[in-house]
């Protein structure tokens, strides 16, 4: 059975808007969007990874989400009124964006009821993701906040893979784990049969084995 073409795939491949997209790449570390900057454009990552960051009253950055590959941004703040950035959006890593006029985005939207339906999905998977990412925490072991992240994005795939975040780095930062210790934790319970790993894709032998683990 053939999957549904994703909600950014349909944009960049729409017949009458599709031509509108403009791209643009940006190197790692590249500020895109700062505190302030009116909402002119909506974004669509196609590859790399963006990080939306806030500085804290002590000076120190707090990174707040990311957007990777078929992601679309920032559509939370444009379409609950806020017509400004209230973060700072920079390149995780080298980072091709897709952009079009935030007036043509919404018209796509209002003239194509079936892209209107993937969006609503798009933005529902958005939604489970960041539940998740707060109810993993409640985990206090790595390996505890490993399980949970792996079965319920295993739930949230549409295939039969795990997509992987773009980096270790990233995935420690959702899991706020260390770096070191999420790849040496990765490591033994790969080696205890849990999951295999193939590039950023993961697929899990073992659910009822990490769901012991909770």
């Amino acid at each position: 059975m053939l999957s549904e073409p994703s909600f950014a795939s349909s944009c960049l491949r729409h017949p009458v808007f599709g031509e509108l997209f403009r791209r643009k790449t940006y190197k790692l570390g590249e500020t895109i969007r700062t505190v302030g900057t009116p909402i002119k454009e909506f974004g669509i990552v196609v590859d790399g990874c963006l990080k939306s960051c806030r500085s804290t009253v002590d000076g120190d950055e707090l990174c707040s989400a990311y957007f990777e590959k078929d992601d679309v941004f920032p559509e939370l703040l444009y379409f609950t009124g806020t017509k400004e950035y209230t973060y700072n959006l920079s390149a995780a890593k080298r980072t091709t964006v897709m952009w079009i006029g935030a007036p043509y985005f919404e018209l796509m939207l209002r003239t194509d009821d079936q892209l209107l339906y993937r969006f609503m999905l798009y933005m529902s998977k958005r939604g489970l993701k960041n539940q998740m990412l707060l109810a993993c925490l409640r985990y206090r072991t790595i390996r505890e906040r490993v399980a949970f992240w792996l079965l319920e994005m295993d739930g949230i795939a549409q295939g039969d893979r795990v997509q992987l975040p773009a980096s270790q780095t990233i995935w420690a930062n959702e899991l706020r784990v260390s770096r070191a210790s999420l790849n040496q934790e990765i490591r033994r319970m790969g080696e205890l049969g849990y999951f295999r790993i193939k590039g950023h894709q993961l697929e899990l032998l073992d659910r009822e084995g990490l769901g012991n683990l909770l």
